[in-house]
């Protein structure tokens, strides 16, 4: 594991990220829309476009506390964010418009999502959706994760919370800090609030803290269920077990299909959440399915 305390070359890997202009000079900081452990979240407006036309961007803004262990992992789990965001551009995935250091503080730009995550569009619409709302916000994911998948990269943490929606209703792929350089450790802590989401194979290997097995993209596959029980029902998987009883859940089983879905929505899922890993069709596969074109 990197030395949580060797922040200098932290900031240096980071600012070889930075876009010529300082994003400072690009983007005035507005109202605060998210608070974390290390760090908030603003939305920013282009200060190169006029009052009319100014888009805006979602402004991540994380101390930089390099004597805390816990800090440094969130560092580079966003070093991995950037790294993967910087290198794709897809209608799908959330875009990365640059990063810098400021005055302790490392701040990333991201395209801003005006419906914010699924989870904050379900409340919005007070629970459930409808199945072609569903069907639709499923196309894009799996559009998302067959781009990140061909491109050798996998999510590792995909969950409501994760994926956004735009002014337009396009699904967006977020947040892929959970870096496959991480001690299982590091990321047991990070994934620890997504245990009711995350494929049964990688809850095993963190709770035994198992660092043999290399996991690929047949664990986004079987996450991919989850937001779709989660837009159906208005709860996410398991949420009415307290988090040990939903991990023997996710360990014994996969969640209930919804009684609702469709004959080609419950197909869908039934292939999502095979318990051999190799059996779950891949997103570019799953493209094709009935359910995606209802």
């Amino acid at each position: 594991m990197e030395n949580p305390t060797a922040s200098a070359s932290v900031n240096t890997q980071v600012v070889e990220r930075t876009e010529q202009l300082p994003l400072a000079s690009r983007w005035k900081k507005g109202q605060l829309i998210g608070r974390g452990t290390f760090g908030s979240v603003y939305i920013a407006s282009n200060q190169l476009h006029d009052r009319e036309t100014r888009a805006l961007c979602a402004l991540k803004e994380y101390e930089l506390l390099p004597d805390d262990p816990n800090s440094a992992e969130c560092i580079m789990q966003l070093k991995q964010e950037i790294e993967v965001l910087s290198q794709l551009r897809h209608p799908n995935i959330l875009q990365y418009y640059g990063s810098e250091i400021v005055d302790n503080r490392l701040n990333i730009c991201l395209e801003y999502a005006h419906h914010g995550s699924i989870d904050m569009y379900i409340q919005e619409h007070l629970g459930a959706l409808t199945e072609s709302i569903v069907c639709n916000f499923t196309r894009h994911i799996v559009t998302g994760l067959a781009c990140l998948h061909v491109n050798n990269s996998i999510h590792g943490d995909l969950k409501g919370a994760n994926l956004f929606v735009d002014a337009s209703g396009i699904v967006k792929l977020a947040d892929f800090g959970i870096a496959k350089h991480l001690t299982r450790q590091a990321a047991y802590r990070s994934l620890k609030a997504s245990l009711n989401w995350i494929a049964p194979e990688l809850v095993r290997s963190l709770m035994v803290n198992d660092n043999s097995t290399d996991h690929d993209h047949t664990v986004d596959m079987w996450s991919l269920g989850c937001p779709i029980i989660q837009s159906m029902n208005g709860i996410s998987p398991w949420s009415e077990y307290a988090q040990a009883a939903a991990i023997f859940k996710v360990m014994q089983s996969a969640p209930p299909i919804p009684e609702t879905l469709s004959a080609e929505g419950k197909d869908f899922l039934q292939c999502c959440f095979r318990r051999q890993p190799a059996e779950r069709p891949p997103a570019a596969m799953l493209l094709e399915h009935a359910f995606r074109q209802i």
